[in-house]
């Protein structure tokens, strides 16, 4: 059965070979009516949630324009699904996530806006993933309690985040051993000491930032691996491995990719997994598994079609979307 399909990208000048031009393109080709919103138009016009967006005539090719959104201020709501695949400036993150609660209100979603707001982010994992297959953590904004803990054991790394970033950024390993760990973990939650003595707490008001402390896994080197599941069902994804200088998989910072092949016990788990999420109402989502453990999940615009086709040569989109598809039917989500 066709679908009407809204797929929410953040507009660039070019396409790349990623999900904001593999997903639609993938959506057209099985027959369905797409369009394409641009998520930074997202308003409410007298109880209408609208953007501006187009309808599409063609797939898109990587390192094509991105087309003119022709409809303004067009009604998002007039669909049968949509498909956010985009964030936000932070500083509109807010406004962001309500406009996209109250549209999903009315439209049904790939992944329900309440759990792209709550879900996902290095601080929930918990909710999502069995404690037995999660690596020691802890989340907070306290400086004096992650240094202790680092401090108390210097024979264990840590793996030092932001809660809500992605792609990399900021991602440090520490132990107690390290002369800058604690100089890194003052900046993961906002240098708020010396900031209160420089300028005042009266002045600056709140410094502290939240950071996650997660230990660091000796086989991630070796044997991390992005899934990507449809549904409960993986369709693809890759093996990482990290620069020789650098403890970061993300292949958007210079990180090695392979094809994906996961053992029979890796593969039982995350269908497991896939089940749990769509409880949850996550129906396409980005694993990062070292098993036993999963160090993150990536729902927002989770990377793996594309490289699984750079690493491969193989297309796998349309499997991926008819997965999905289905799931979200036999969930009751669509007719």
């Amino acid at each position: 059965m066709p679908y009407k399909i809204l797929v929410l990208v953040s507009e660039a000048y070019k396409f790349k070979l990623d999900n904001h031009s593999i997903i639609p393109s993938a959506l057209y080709r099985e027959g369905h009516e797409v369009h394409i919103g641009d998520i930074d138009t997202l308003c409410v016009h007298d109880s209408v949630v609208v953007c501006d967006r187009m309808r599409l005539s063609e797939e898109f090719t990587a390192g094509g324009d991105f087309p003119t959104l022709s409809e303004s201020y067009a009604s998002a709501e007039d669909f049968d699904l949509v498909w956010a695949l985009a964030g936000t400036h932070p500083e509109a993150k807010t406004d962001y996530f309500q406009l996209l609660w109250l549209l999903n209100q009315r439209v049904p979603f790939v992944n329900d806006a309440s759990a792209l707001f709550y879900l996902n982010s290095k601080i929930n994992l918990g909710a999502l993933v069995p404690p037995e297959h999660l690596p020691v953590s802890y989340v907070s904004n306290d400086y004096d309690v992650l240094n202790r803990l680092v401090e108390s054991d210097t024979d264990r790394s840590w793996v030092v985040k932001p809660t809500n970033e992605g792609c990399g950024a900021d991602v440090y390993v520490v132990n107690g051993k390290d002369r800058n760990s604690s100089a890194l973990l003052s900046s993961a939650t906002g240098n708020a000491t010396s900031r209160y003595v420089s300028y005042g707490r009266d002045i600056i008001g709140m410094a502290k930032r939240y950071a996650a402390v997660q230990e660091y896994i000796p086989n991630i080197r070796t044997n991390e691996k992005r899934v990507i599941l449809a549904g409960d069902t993986p369709v693809s994804g890759f093996l990482r491995f990290p620069r020789e200088n650098d403890n970061r998989a993300n292949a958007t910072v210079g990180a090695r990719y392979e094809p994906l092949e996961l053992t029979p016990e890796e593969d039982e788990f995350v269908r497991r997994l896939g089940k749990q999420m769509m409880g949850f109402g996550i129906f396409y989502v980005g694993i990062d598994l070292a098993f036993p453990y999963v160090i993150e999940v990536n729902m927002e615009n989770p990377g793996g079609l594309n490289y699984h086709q750079r690493a491969t040569g193989e297309d796998r989109s349309s499997e991926a979307v008819t997965t999905v598809l289905a799931a979200l039917r036999t969930a009751g989500k669509l007719p």
